[in-house]
């Protein structure tokens, strides 16, 4: 059992229409919107979209998204192994189950009332475990039966998140030393537009008064 997540970065013409078109195409597979979201800054438009696509239609679904960008800036793909925390769940579930039944029999066979309400405390403590290991299989078998996908999109391709990778990749370096240039350009602007704004109050007035007699 494999938990799967993958990610992408695109470049695309307009994030806007692109979110709606993921969007459409998901539902068709059967899959669904977890959440996304949409800003429109003064450098580009950029968004987030986050899926859930059956697995069988994974390769099938990256394949529409990579077609929809103009560039795929980053992807990756991960997959969980929990198939032994599902097999430890499976035998908690025995053993709590079995220790359950075995206190509903003593509690058939109790007589007096203080009795019975410490057995009772001890069915409800089990249930409520039961119901939580429960709570934890079906996750594990919904999110292995759906993945996960993260799909950031951007018409500017220096506002888009790289996947780091353990290579040495000169191009990668070059674009990220690049726009870790920009940013740190349009800092030293904005800071410059603030001061010359602010140098009407920062500047001291000088004042000549002359007196004649």
């Amino acid at each position: 059992m494999v938990i799967s997540n993958s990610f992408l970065s695109l470049l695309v013409f307009d994030v806007n229409e692109s979110l709606k078109t993921i969007n459409l195409y998901i539902e068709s597979l059967g899959g669904y919107l977890i959440n996304s979201s949409l800003t429109s800054p003064e450098e580009g438009t950029s968004g987030i979209i986050v899926l859930r696509i059956p697995v069988a239609k994974i390769e099938e679904s990256l394949e529409k998204f990579r077609q929809l960008s103009v560039k795929v800036i980053s992807e990756t793909l991960e997959g969980e192994d929990v198939t032994d925390q599902f097999v430890d769940n499976e035998a908690i579930l025995k053993i709590l189950e079995s220790n359950k039944a075995r206190f509903e029999e003593v509690m058939n066979s109790a007589f007096n009332i203080e009795e019975i309400l410490k057995v009772q405390k001890e069915i409800f403590n089990l249930q409520n475990q039961i119901d939580n290991v429960k709570g934890q299989q079906n996750f594990l078998e919904q999110n292995t039966k759906m993945a996960k996908v993260t799909i950031y999109l951007s018409a500017d391709e220096f506002s888009l998140p790289y996947v780091f990778v353990n290579s040495w990749r000169p191009s990668l370096i070059f674009k990220q030393a690049t726009r870790s240039l920009i940013i740190t350009l349009q800092k030293i602007g904005s800071v410059v537009i603030w001061l010359g704004v602010f140098s009407v109050i920062l500047v001291p007035w000088r004042i000549d008064i002359n007196f004649s007699y």
